[in-house]
């Protein structure tokens, strides 16, 4: 009887330990749907000639690249205000209620598009920008943390998995956006913009038509996402006396007793991590990072319009580096697991200073096509690491029970950056043109390699 019920139990819990590795799996699945779906802000830099072109047109004359790139600093700006928020909507109800309201709200605003393109730049930054940012914010987040809980001790797989998804989404709408808007191929005209009346009378409907597909894929991305039970089990009674633990620290501060010293366990809460002056280093390197990232991805297509006037090529050329930004993710990801943040951090700032330098070099080249897509693909498959390594290091520093709010906290960084993108570009594109813009930018990453360089060795 003995064996008979050894047997059994050896059956039940290789049902159970299957179970658990499909909810994982669909879990990671879930994670890289929605992110799909966020990763239509990569589109942006696609999108926005054709935005920039029917305002022009169609509502004020006075409209320029450069006050349209303002709906993504916009955008970029909401992450920063409201991932915390993100954070605390998870831990307090869950990933998937967060991710349900980041997509409605997200592919809200991607719809309500089709009437603010028909009234002003303004009403294109509230709809695009702020209300997508808002929805990306909420439902950025969670797909990590749950994924994580899954799979702790491959944290940097998971993360650039998922996180690939994101850097992958501009594939599908880079692609969608160009064969919807300009079937023919016409190109801009001699103002640097489209004038072509049949490509503007499509662009309101083109954000009804992606507004649809990203909620279906939301919806069925939001009911994979699943926290793991047993996670939730075996962690309760840690959960509590780390939480006791870290109150009795808050009130040990407050009488000046500990201070300078590490909390007891190993999870910081927000309080803790923003009393540490490695949050602050960490903090400033994101935001130098995406400035980086915001203005190649706002700029990469309007500055090939320069000297190039295949608007499928340029739209090849963005499809495509979703590949490079989604395979990167994976790439940083597993470099991390096997060296360290540090390590990759530095590999990553050298790396995308170089490459910025030599972007400005593409239209004097022999192949100045070719020399332009090399470049531009290999930007996008570097700077993409920024967001593997940033949410696995803040993880690793600050612990996992307050992981979402605390790397929400990260994210604050990008309402400085997304401000700085938009001044940028349109104080210094006009002045010095996209060659000194682009050295500006590779100055920028030369200071975040410095600060990596800085960083604590135990990183």
């Amino acid at each position: 009887c003995s064996v008979v019920l050894c047997c059994s139990q050896m059956l039940v819990l290789r049902d159970v330990q299957q179970c658990l590795r499909r909810e994982g799996k669909a879990a990671v699945a879930g994670g890289v749907l929605i992110h799909l779906t966020l990763g239509n802000l990569y589109s942006f830099g696609n999108m926005v000639t054709y935005m920039a072109s029917y305002l022009r047109a169609r509502v004020d004359t006075d409209v320029t690249y450069s006050s349209v790139v303002w709906v993504l600093a916009v955008t970029t700006m909401a992450q920063g205000l409201f991932m915390p928020l993100g954070g605390i909507i998870e831990r307090r109800l869950g990933p998937r209620v967060a991710c349900i309201l980041g997509s409605i709200i997200m592919s809200a605003g991607v719809g309500l598009t089709f009437l603010s393109v028909r009234g002003s730049v303004v009403l294109v930054i509230l709809t695009y920008g702020l209300m997508v940012g808002i929805g990306i914010s909420l439902a950025y987040v969670s797909p990590m943390a749950c994924a994580m809980k899954w799979y702790p001790e491959r944290k940097g797989l998971i993360n650039g998995l998922i996180v690939g998804g994101f850097g992958l989404g501009a594939l599908g709408s880079t692609i969608f956006q160009t064969h919807y808007l300009n079937p023919d191929n016409v190109s801009v005209g001699p103002s640097g913009y489209f004038e072509d009346d049949a490509v503007l009378s499509r662009v309101p409907g083109v954000f009804l038509a992606m507004a649809g597909i990203f909620l279906c894929l939301q919806i069925l991305g939001c009911f994979l996402l699943s926290a793991p039970r047993s996670y939730q089990v075996t962690t309760t009674a840690a959960d509590e006396r780390d939480e006791l633990l870290d109150e009795r620290w808050d009130q040990l501060h407050d009488l000046h007793e500990l201070d300078g010293m590490t909390p007891p366990s190993c999870h910081y809460t927000p309080h803790d991590m923003l009393r540490t002056g490695l949050f602050y280093q960490l903090w400033s390197l994101y935001m130098l990072n995406t400035i980086v990232i915001g203005y190649i991805n706002a700029t990469y297509k309007s500055f090939g319009q320069t000297f190039l006037k295949d608007d499928y090529l340029l739209s090849l050329v963005g499809s495509l580096a979703a590949l490079f930004n989604a395979g990167g993710r994976i790439f940083w990801g597993r470099m991390m697991d096997y060296t360290s943040f540090k390590t990759s951090m530095c590999c990553l700032t050298f790396t995308l200073c170089t490459l910025f330098i030599t972007l400005t070099l593409t239209p004097y080249a022999g192949y100045p096509a070719i020399a332009y897509t090399v470049v531009v693909w290999f930007i996008f498959f570097t700077f993409c690491g920024t967001f593997v390594l940033m949410p696995t290091v803040a993880e690793k520093a600050f612990g996992s029970r307050h992981y979402t709010t605390n790397y929400g906290l990260f994210f604050t960084s990008q309402v400085l950056s997304g401000i700085l993108i938009a001044t940028l570009n349109q104080l210094l594109l006009d002045a010095i043109g996209y060659t000194g813009c682009f050295l500006t930018i590779a100055g920028i990453s030369a200071v975040g390699f410095t600060m990596s360089c800085l960083l604590p060795r135990r990183l």
